[in-house]
């Protein structure tokens, strides 16, 4: 299978480099798909680099079903991916993307452009390419793959067309479960509590489209425009994408001012539950100290439609349970969706952040399982119904 990099691929090195294509991270990024995908159909999956991970010793060894196809110590994966392709975007270190009133900037690498060949190798008689083909599908037509997808790399598109169905995902799945199977292994599926894991369930998907004036619209983006002239951004526009994402989580994180009691200004989220720092940390991701944690929301690169159309991604997970006190996940959803789409009661400065050479910045379509906020079919209950229209990306063509 060809895939196509449609923003620049970050699948790191021993360096923490993106200099040639890694399969372990294309790996690393599969599993987390299929392991929020399994959490929604009520499967337990466990976190690979967790205390908790498998196997879990009870009498008998158990793994999960996310173990059963990746693998995991003392069971080995049930195919192997042989990948190649891509190139390197540019030389030299990363571009620092430093939005206006900003101290700290982005720090963007290279990365990979053009196309990479993905060649799956069966390990085990059982295994069937649609674990492997579904959740990569969906990944390419809502989220990203690859590391770094926060910072708006691994937008991919799938060459070949494929019509895949979720129900041969969920037959291949039943294979790789099967009781005689695991009895001539001598494991046992292993039955946990998905508790403050990715869940598909959880998660949200939008599309965001606006329309260019002009082919150097981009040098008006915030953060870029200083970096306008250096050979790397050039570079990485030829590609088709623009590393706008600085610019969103800027504006979503800090892009509202309050002055405290003592006059003091502060830069805070437009967005009132997430005003606080614990909040926001939580949110959008820290890196301070000894205290790392990933963003629960990413915001992809522009990447172009047409010629004057152009599309960027915001998605993340948003777990239901277990959120800082005083956040509200359903009034912080309605909010974001409706900043998106124009309508709501704050409203994003798309002329600071993406420069006056662009217009009609418009939400194109929201999906989100079981919610009144799908644009596709509100309030779908069936998941399968709902990753088999995620897998036809319906209401994102």
């Amino acid at each position: 299978m060809k895939i196509r990099i449609k923003t620049p691929i970050w699948t790191g090195d021993i360096d923490s480099k993106s200099d040639w294509l890694q399969s372990t991270g294309i790996i690393g990024s599969l599993r987390w798909w299929t392991e929020a995908i399994l959490r929604g159909k009520d499967k337990f999956a466990c976190d690979p680099v967790g205390d908790e991970r498998c196997p879990k010793e009870n009498n008998e060894m158990q793994y999960c079903s996310a173990c059963l196809i990746f693998g995991a110590t003392g069971i080995r994966r049930v195919f192997r991916l042989e990948i190649s392709g891509g190139e390197k975007l540019f030389d030299g270190g990363a571009i620092n993307i430093k939005p206006d009133d900003r101290k700290r900037g982005w720090y963007l690498g290279s990365g990979l452009k053009g196309e990479i060949d993905l060649n799956i190798i069966p390990l085990d008689k059982d295994f069937d390419e649609n674990l492997v083909l579904v959740p990569l599908a969906i990944a390419a037509k809502w989220g990203g793959i690859g590391s770094k997808t926060q910072h708006g790399y691994g937008v991919v598109e799938l060459a070949d067309k494929v019509g895949l169905r979720f129900e041969n995902f969920q037959d291949a799945l039943d294979k790789i479960l099967k009781r005689e199977r695991l009895q001539k292994l001598t494991i046992i599926e292993r039955n946990d509590i998905n508790d403050a894991l990715p869940n598909i369930k959880e998660m949200f998907f939008a599309k965001v489209q606006f329309e260019v004036q002009n082919n150097d619209w981009w040098k008006k983006v915030d953060g870029i425009k200083p970096t306008s002239n250096d050979p790397r951004i050039k570079k990485w526009i030829t590609t088709g994408s623009v590393p706008i994402s600085p610019a969103i989580k800027n504006w979503l994180r800090f892009g509202k001012q309050i002055k405290t009691k003592n006059g003091k200004l502060l830069h805070v989220s437009p967005f009132s539950e997430v005003s606080n720092s614990t909040t926001s940390n939580w949110l959008f991701g820290e890196s301070k100290d000894d205290k790392k944690s990933a963003s629960k929301i990413n915001v992809s690169c522009a990447y172009r439609i047409n010629n004057t159309t152009w599309e960027f991604r915001i998605w993340g997970w948003i777990p239901e349970r277990e959120n800082p006190e005083g956040f509200d996940r359903n009034n912080f959803l309605n909010k974001l969706k409706q900043t998106l789409n124009g309508n709501g009661t704050i409203t994003i400065p798309w002329t600071s952040l993406l420069g006056n050479h662009t217009k009609n910045h418009k939400l194109k379509v929201w999906r989100e399982f079981n919610s009144p906020r799908d644009t596709v079919k509100t309030n779908e209950s069936d998941i399968n119904n709902y990753l088999q229209s995620l897998l036809e990306e319906k209401g994102g063509n």
